[in-house]
């Protein structure tokens, strides 16, 4: 069972929803023609995955960061001389 999602619908859709007004008009212009709607409807699906992916990834570096002292002052290293 495949399920459609808004995206594969209405191409234009998910890319006003991001706030990509450019990108929006141009997938509108591929809807228009009907040859290009496959297209503008992969491509969508392509950037709303990439999106979700880029926000997951953002999410997981936030939670495992490391809080590093600005200040700490690394330790030296002395060699031993024979």
């Amino acid at each position: 069972m495949m399920s459609f999602k808004l995206s594969q619908i209405l191409p234009c859709s998910s890319f006003f929803n991001e706030g990509r007004l450019f990108l929006g008009i141009l997938a509108l212009l591929m809807q228009v023609t009907l040859i290009l709607w496959p297209v503008a409807a992969q491509w969508a699906n392509k950037t709303a995955e990439r999106s979700g992916v880029e926000k997951l990834l953002a999410e997981l570096s936030e939670t495992h960061r490391r809080n590093i002292d600005p200040y700490a002052v690394p330790t030296k290293k002395f060699r031993q001389l024979a």
